[in-house]
C-alpha cells in the first residue's frame, strides 16, 4: 500500500488515501465529519478558530497535558488558564471546573469573563490524558450552563469510549493525533472530527490555506 501511495505521487496533503483514511475514522468514531491534518496541534490551532476562540480571551485547560495543547492557544493569540485535573481520571476536574465559573467569572454582555483579567472566556480544553475519559456528561452540562464551547483534545484517545460514545465526538470539536507514540501512527499527523457541518466546511477551508478555487487563479482569503 506504501508503495501504490508513492507510485500514484500523491504523497502530501491530497489523494484517495487521505480520503480513505478520514472516511475510515468518520465510521469508527461514529463522527459526521473528519479533516486531516498534518499534526495534532495543527488540528488543536484550527480547532480552537473553529469555536470563535480570538486574539486577547481566555481558554481553559487542565494542567496534566502535552505542551501542545498549550500551544495552540497561544498560536491563537489567546490566553491559557490552567484548571485542575481529577486524580482519579488523570483528566479535567469538573468540580473544579464548575467551581472556577462559579467563584472567578461574571456575567456581561451575555458574554462570560474571568474576574482576573477581565477577559471573555472563549473555549474549553478536555484532554483525555492516556485515552482516559473525562466525565464528558458533567463537562457538557458546565459548557452549556456558563455557554462556553468545548475543544476535546483526544490526541491519545483514539479507541476510548465514555458511555459508549467515542471520545471527541461529545463536545464542539474534537482532534485526534497520529504522532509516533500513538495508538496507530501515520509518522506524523492529526484530524479534526465534528458533527457540525459549518465547522467542517470551515476546518477544510482553513487547512487547505484558504484557498477560493479557482481554475487558474491563486486567491486566499483567510490566514
Amino acid at each position: 500500500e506504501v508503495s501504490k501511495c508513492i507510485k500514484s505521487s500523491f504523497v502530501s496533503t491530497y489523494g484517495k488515501y487521505v480520503s480513505k483514511f478520514e472516511k475510515s475514522l468518520q465510521r469508527y468514531t461514529k463522527s459526521k465529519y473528519v479533516v486531516a491534518t498534518n499534526t495534532g496541534t495543527s488540528a488543536l490551532h484550527i480547532a480552537l478558530k473553529l469555536v470563535g476562540v480570538k486574539k486577547d480571551t481566555n481558554v481553559l485547560l487542565p494542567t496534566l497535558s502535552f505542551v501542545a495543547t498549550a500551544n495552540s492557544i497561544i498560536y491563537n493569540n489567546a490566553i491559557p488558564i490552567f484548571m485542575d485535573s481529577s486524580e482519579n481520571t488523570f483528566c479535567l476536574d469538573e468540580l473544579k471546573l464548575e467551581n472556577y465559573f462559579i467563584y472567578n467569572t461574571y456575567l456581561s454582555k451575555g458574554k462570560r469573563y474571568s474576574k482576573h483579567n477581565k477577559k471573555i472566556i472563549s473555549a474549553i480544553i478536555v484532554t483525555h490524558v492516556f485515552g482516559s475519559a473525562s466525565d464528558m456528561t458533567k463537562i457538557l452540562k458546565i459548557s452549556k450552563k456558563y455557554s462556553v464551547p468545548v475543544v476535546e483534545d483526544c490526541a491519545e484517545g483514539l479507541g476510548s469510549f465514555f458511555k459508549d460514545k467515542h471520545l471527541g465526538t461529545f463536545g464542539n470539536v474534537g482532534i485526534l493525533s497520529f504522532n509516533g507514540n500513538k495508538i496507530i501512527t501515520s509518522g506524523s499527523g492529526g484530524a479534526i472530527i465534528t458533527n457540525s457541518k459549518k465547522k467542517y466546511l470551515e476546518a477544510l477551508h482553513l487547512v487547505s490555506v484558504s484557498k477560493i478555487k479557482h481554475k487558474w487563479k491563486f486567491y486566499h482569503n483567510k490566514l
